[in-house]
């Protein structure tokens, strides 16, 4: 009687728990969802807190490496560095729009 019990229990446990999509990318949601790995960005700080302006084909600039939850590491044009920032000390995202000529 016991053992059909702790495998009720267990399954209705299982059943509770979402369902996990093993390999598959869910898309992102929320703050950094814009940021993609690989990305050039612009890095300035000021008072603490970060701006990352995205931008596209500059050869100088700092790379998005990872991108987490609540966090982004950005690698300096030089790759001698990394800079983890927080959520909490970014300021802003600035996505910098150039008209195509």
């Amino acid at each position: 009687m016991n053992t059909i019990r702790l495998l009720a229990v267990t399954a209705a446990v299982l059943l509770k728990l979402p369902a996990t999509s093993h390999g598959q990318d869910k898309p992102r949601k929320g703050f950094l969802a814009v940021l993609k790995e690989g990305q050039t960005v612009v890095l300035k700080e000021s008072a603490g807190k970060y701006e990352i302006t995205m931008m596209r084909n500059i050869p100088l600039g700092h790379k998005v490496v990872e991108v987490g939850p609540d966090y982004v590491v950005i690698e300096n044009a030089a790759c001698v560095t990394e800079t983890r920032v927080p959520v909490t000390s970014i300021k802003a995202i600035i996505k910098l729009k150039i008209p195509k000529e």
